[in-house]
């Protein structure tokens, strides 16, 4: 168990965190001709767009209500709706994210009300053309990257599935702004009466017809069975009844293109049909569209989200998608998967036994190989990572998936530094994790003696500074190609992670010789190469020779 401890600055020098909008954001990049819309000011969706740019290397659709300082004041209802109706005309999506900002979220405007009088005047005389319209509450504030993509993936499903007829009254009650406009979603719930625990929450609630509140990343879970699913509710169509065969795989903000490709690709080997919530495998994964679109040019779409309701099993893929998976389960009967994070031989092989129980099949032959080969590597890296002193910096999924696996090959995690709490940290693997930002984790790092360090490329900088080896993590990652080819996940991701870490400090270590091992023999031509030459004996090399110096008589060898 870590202690979470929080820094002792009240303000950020060089910010670690990004903004929960910027989470919601990405959740909406996951889903099939979706354009998510960042109701605040035009800076508000600029700086998130230019970092989606950067780190992508994609073409980004994102749009934004530019609230001005007279409709800050004078209220923006008619700016949103007059970008509403604009987008509906021109880019006609399937599906829209409505994100509020600080700016929205600090004016006291009814933007739920707003939101709902909206659709209501259009959504039954367009009903067969209408767009799934989703608003979240994602104050940038508040919180950061992962509670804004816990908020929207929380209200994407509340709006795709509808509550059970069954359902105690109140129980609809949204953790964010919710409309759904596509039939068949969800009815618009009643506001629920405003209950705030800080001045801040407070403020916020009077906007969202009292729903508005801060989102808590996610909640500590395990790795649980429960019993086997329904088969129908009551209140259900014979459309909702329970395929056993369909798994809701809910990810978190951890898991690259790569991962989900891996974690899809690990469902369907027992036989299973997986639909990715989001899914950036198919949107943003580096492919080259046919041609440009303003919307998203893959992902799960709406067909594949109403499906959710038939979900026989939900996977919940990283601790940010708890809150999410724990509804959809509850909504659905369906057997739920429990999963902080899918990194690693002991979290994998849960999964896959959970998947054994669930078809009743064993594991095939693809499985058992790619298992094969992460111990294989976890065995070969230990040589490699063991005893190696580690910085790690990044949202909570992410911290705890790598430093966990790092852990596994014996590494020891000297800095932890997350952006914001989450109570899934706690279940870390090592002493400590840090909230702050990234002046303390370097100084943290440096003061530990860090020889690996992990991070986004804002990171790097920090490496150099104390000299060690990096390797890219998270986001945002834009001084390399391939993000979202890296993985992290599953047997395979897992195995290349290790490697990253393990070749990142073999290679940092031939150019800096590391403690206790003698330095590398100075290259030819060089002026220490000749004052050796000239005072020095040449001699036999021993059978006890350390690898560099072995490594050196064979490539001098005639031979």
């Amino acid at each position: 168990m870590a202690e979470i401890i929080t820094g002792e600055r009240r303000a950020a020098i060089d910010p670690l965190k990004f903004s929960q909008p910027l989470g919601a954001a990405l959740v909406f990049l996951g889903l099939a001709d979706s354009l998510p819309i960042m109701h605040g000011s035009q800076g508000c969706a600029s700086f998130a767009k230019a970092l989606l740019t950067r780190h992508f290397n994609e073409p980004i659709p994102l749009q934004t209500t530019a609230i001005s300082e007279v409709t800050a004041v004078m209220g923006s209802g008619e700016a949103m709706v007059a970008t509403l109706d604009a987008i509906r005309k021109k880019q006609r999506p399937a599906i829209i994210g409505l994100l509020t900002t600080g700016v929205t979220e600090v004016s006291g405007e009814d933007i739920g009300g707003q939101l709902r009088t909206y659709l209501a005047t259009w959504a039954d005389a367009d009903a067969d053309t209408a767009p799934l319209i989703i608003g979240v509450s994602t104050p940038d504030f508040l919180g950061g990257l992962s509670d804004g993509w816990s908020a929207a993936l929380e209200a994407l499903i509340r709006a795709v599935v509808p509550a059970p007829m069954t359902a105690e009254a109140g129980s609809d009650a949204p953790t964010a702004l919710i409309a759904a406009s596509a039939p068949p979603a969800a009815t618009l719930p009643a506001a629920p009466p405003a209950a705030a625990s800080s001045a801040a929450a407070s403020s916020a609630a009077t906007m969202l017809a009292g729903a508005a509140r801060a989102i808590p990343a996610a909640a500590p879970v395990t790795t649980t069975v429960p019993a086997s699913p329904l088969s129908r509710r009551a209140g259900t169509t014979d459309e909702d009844v329970a395929d056993r065969n369909l798994v809701a795989v809910l990810a978190g903000p951890a898991l690259t293109a790569a991962d989900l490709d891996e974690v899809a690709g690990l469902v369907r080997a027992f036989g299973l049909d997986p639909v990715l919530v989001p899914d950036l495998s198919a949107s943003v994964d580096g492919h080259l569209a046919p041609a440009w679109q303003p919307t998203t040019t893959g992902g799960a779409g709406l067909a594949e989200l109403r499906s959710l309701r038939r979900a026989g099993a939900v996977l919940v893929a990283g601790a940010t998608a708890a809150p999410a998976g724990e509804l959809l389960a509850a909504r659905t009967g369906a057997r739920l998967l429990h999963h902080r994070h899918l990194s690693g031989l002991t979290e994998t092989d849960a999964l896959v036994a959970e998947l054994m129980a669930h078809t009743g099949r064993t594991a095939p032959e693809q499985v058992r190989r790619a298992r094969a080969r992460l111990a294989d590597g976890l065995l070969d890296a230990h040589f490699v990572l063991g005893g190696v002193r580690v910085a790690i910096a990044g949202e909570p999924e992410t911290l705890l998936a790598a430093g966990s696996l790092l852990r596994d090959v014996g590494a020891e995690i000297v800095t932890a530094v997350s952006p914001t709490p989450a109570p899934a940290l706690a279940d870390a693997p090592w002493a400590e994790v840090v909230i702050g930002d990234l002046t303390e984790f370097a100084e943290r790092a440096q003061a530990a003696g860090a020889e690996l360090v992990l991070g986004s490329s804002h990171a790097r900088g920090i490496a150099e500074r104390i000299g060690a080896a990096f390797l890219p993590i998270g986001f945002p990652i834009f001084d390399r190609l391939g993000t979202a080819l890296a993985g992290t996940a599953g047997y395979a991701g897992s195995l290349r992670l290790l490697l990253d870490a393990a070749n990142r400090v073999l290679d940092h270590g031939h150019a800096h010789a590391r403690p206790g091992r003698p330095p590398l023999p100075a290259s030819p031509g060089s002026a220490a190469a000749g004052h050796r030459a000239a005072t020095e004996i040449p001699q036999q090399g021993r059978a006890t020779a350390e690898p560099d110096e072995l490594d050196n008589l064979f490539q001098e060898s005639p031979c």
